[in-house]
């Protein structure tokens, strides 16, 4: 593994802080600029995976992976099977699942496979049943939620559901508004869908999805359409990033609160809770596009 990078400046501005609520933090930068790639825990280690780079979006087969313990990053010796971006992923243990995402040729794809992060040795897995890129993967209850996303005919609405113990898949309840570019936290008693891109726009609809019930339900929007942002769920609130714009959501209360913007606004990014902090990594800014290597950390 390479030795971890050193703090980058990726164009950090100043913003009125939010009262009561923690700042954003930097840490030392990705190695590779990137947006739109797959992220999981395993132990105190944060994997980043593929994801595109450049002004033609080049797909990365690259891994990185940050030591939360003393902030450094690494590069395995070890990478994805092919060159894939516009997807998410989710650990058990230390294996990291991987579902769809847009291959080199733009298609959308029903790639699925697990990495052993302890050998370094990928597996193939069933494959994903509708093909898509910009969906979610979410681990609740010990399956993986695959929902929505954007499929070779247009929106997928389905909600499949993979169980690592038997490596099958079933099926869950249809997205009631079909959409992709979204998020999906856990909470661990229901799925928090939030935002994404639907009919031709941004939107700042949030439904919560009870997999035991398989009942959706419609929920108090976001303040603002919200597309290609980062969520996380800690300290029993949702927390939600995208470009100068941040909000958190008190479970239960329904009522969203301003909360403070990341160090350099972007789209596309990492957000990961872990261990009482929400690891922003990465992303594309808006003006210009630009996949930048910052990494920031909100402490609660």
């Amino acid at each position: 593994m390479q030795a971890p990078t050193a703090p980058v400046d990726d164009g950090a501005r100043e913003a009125a802080p939010a009262a009561d609520l923690p700042e954003w933090e930097r840490l030392a930068g990705l190695e590779v600029p990137r947006d739109d790639f797959g992220t999981a825990v395993v132990g105190d280690d944060i994997w980043v995976l593929g994801g595109m780079t450049g002004d033609r979006g080049r797909r990365l087969d690259s891994i990185e992976v940050l030591d939360t313990a003393t902030g450094g990053w690494s590069m395995p010796d070890f990478r994805l099977p092919e060159g894939l971006a516009s997807f998410e992923s989710a650990a058990v243990g230390e294996r990291i699942y991987l579902f769809g995402g847009l291959d080199v040729r733009s298609n959308a794809s029903d790639f699925a496979a697990v990495l052993d992060t302890r050998t370094g040795r990928w597996r193939r897995l069933p494959n994903l049943p509708a093909p898509r890129y910009a969906h979610t993967v979410t681990l609740h209850g010990g399956l993986i939620h695959v929902i929505g996303g954007e499929g070779p005919d247009g929106a997928v609405d389905q909600v499949d559901v993979f169980d690592p113990a038997t490596e099958t898949w079933g099926a869950g309840t249809p997205m009631p508004e079909v959409r992709n570019s979204h998020d999906a936290v856990s909470t661990g008693e229901v799925i928090y869908v939030l935002g994404g891109w639907h009919d031709g726009a941004p939107s700042a609809v949030v439904q919560t999805y009870d997999p035991a019930s398989g009942r959706w339900r419609t929920r108090q929007p976001l303040p603002e359409p919200m597309s290609r942002a980062g969520a996380a769920y800690l300290d029993g609130r949702v927390w939600v990033s995208l470009h100068e714009s941040a909000y958190v959501l008190e479970v239960g209360s329904e009522e969203w609160s301003p909360a403070n913007p990341l160090t350099v606004s972007r789209h596309g990014l990492g957000y990961v809770a872990h261990d009482g902090r929400i690891f922003a990594i990465g992303g594309c800014t808006p003006s210009p596009l630009r996949d930048v290597r910052s990494v920031d950390v909100l402490e609660l």
